[in-house]
């Protein structure tokens, strides 16, 4: 039957309907994980999320559901992120129709002293339950790669030979430093790199938009010495990369039991130089023809 002109049509009628009050409804669930987060309290944080949700973190970790969802995130309240604060912010919601939407978010983590630690967006899904309840049923976050630095078009540098994809990338060189954000502000200032995450102890993480440079705090009661520690390689397979290594006569690669998102596994060459490897990249912002990362 033809509608009178003027007229919606239902699926019409129940976006724009319900919109303002189900964004309302949708902007909460980011509102309800912010104050999960301040709270330590990881259930409450998890709640927003459906059962059976597909969540991505940031390192291409896939926690299952709900449970997963809050497991994960209480190993973080009990640990690195002890005492942190979580600003979410909902940048935009989509209507696909009108129990079914698209989010963006932005979120920062900040330390006990006020110290913003790190930023990532997640891009959601949305769905309207039986009941009328809003849950997140799918969630994929990332740390969101600032540009890089342009040079003038007629730079004799202007254009970077990158190498071919199956080729490992050196991405990632790390430093002892006694003083991390001092030493952030240098290179930052000077050599315009940018600053992407920092840890809770002060580590500070920086790029170039090729390169990403770790700053790690130095501790008074421990071992290691200030410098120059270990670099890091971009890879696109481990097992490939880990048999030539072997073959090489290298130990094999021990996996990395960190709570930092960059690197997965920890080898050393020939003299015990110790380096890192990651498939998932090492943050910050991405080369243009890399199609893996953070």
């Amino acid at each position: 039957m033809q509608q009178p002109e003027g007229t919606n049509t239902p699926a019409q009628v129940g976006v724009e309907a319900g919109t303002q009050d189900d964004a309302r409804a949708i902007r909460a669930l980011w509102a309800e994980m912010a104050r999960g987060w301040a709270a330590g309290d990881a259930a409450l944080f998890a709640a927003s999320f459906a059962e059976d949700c597909d969540f991505t973190t940031v390192r291409g970790d896939k926690p299952f559901g709900r449970a997963g969802v809050a497991a994960g995130h209480d190993a973080l309240f009990q640990g690195p992120y002890a005492g942190t604060v979580l600003d979410a912010r909902v940048v935009a919601v989509r209507f696909l129709r009108p129990d079914l939407a698209t989010v963006e978010a932005e979120s920062t983590v900040t330390a006990p002293d006020g110290q913003p630690l790190t930023t990532t967006h997640a891009l959601a899904v949305v769905e309207r339950t039986a009941q009328r309840h809003w849950l997140i049923s799918a969630f994929h976050n990332m740390i969101p790669a600032p540009r890089p630095v342009q040079q003038a078009p007629d730079s004799k540098d202007s254009t970077v030979d990158e190498p071919t994809a199956a080729r490992p990338r050196l991405r990632h060189l790390a430093i002892v430093a006694r003083d991390p954000e001092k030493l952030a502000e240098f290179y930052s200032s000077v050599f315009a790199m940018e600053l992407f995450h920092r840890d809770p102890d002060g580590s500070c993480f920086l790029s170039d938009g090729y390169l990403s440079l770790a700053l790690i705090k130095h501790q008074l009661d421990g071992e290691t010495p200030v410098g120059f520690n270990h670099f890091g390689f971009h890879i696109e397979d481990t097992a490939a990369t880990t048999e030539a290594l072997v073959a090489a006569g290298t130990p094999k690669p021990a996996e990395r039991f960190t709570n930092r998102p960059f690197a997965e596994y920890r080898a050393m060459d020939p003299e015990g130089n110790w380096f890192d490897l990651s498939e998932h990249g090492f943050g910050g912002p991405r080369p243009p023809s890399d199609s893996t990362g953070s």
